[in-house]
């Protein structure tokens, strides 16, 4: 849904599937927050003495990172105060790398009033795990067989 620079709207919903689902996007009007800048995309890059050399010209210039996102929680980047931090913050299993225009809406069957309900409690056997030898060989994969060759990689 693309929904205007300074607008709203407003979508109802059946939320019958329990759960945290997470809610993301990226639009061109959050440009005109933190989530947009003047600069090219720094993924990947080492910026070395760039952040120094910048904050001659913009006072406490920080580079995103070289892995996007997924360090800023621990970056302590200040923002304007009215501003929500793009820094993330600590979900469940694990951290979760992004902020900004992001949210996690909680779909419970039973809810009292707007308390956070807390996270979601998974049933049993519906969450994703590293697969070990045993239960590869129990769903019938050969864990001893050489691995295939890729077409063109050398032998």
């Amino acid at each position: 849904m693309l929904v205007p620079v300074g607008s709203a709207r407003a979508i109802e919903f059946v939320a019958e599937a329990a759960g945290d689902w997470a809610l993301h996007c990226h639009m061109t009007h959050h440009l005109m927050n933190q989530m947009g800048h003047a600069f090219p995309n720094m993924i990947g890059v080492k910026p070395g003495g760039l952040d120094a050399k910048v904050r001659a010209l913009l006072p406490g210039y920080m580079t995103m990172g070289q892995t996007g996102m997924a360090g800023m929680g621990e970056m302590g980047m200040p923002v304007p105060p009215n501003s929500i931090p793009m820094v993330g913050r600590q979900g469940k299993h694990d951290f979760i790398t992004m902020g900004g225009m992001f949210t996690v809406l909680k779909v419970r069957a039973r809810l009292d009033g707007y308390k956070d309900p807390g996270w979601y409690d998974n049933p049993p056997g519906t969450l994703a795990e590293a697969a070990g030898a045993e239960s590869l060989r129990r769903d019938g994969i050969d864990v001893d067989a050489p691995a295939p060759v890729e077409p063109g990689s050398p032998a």
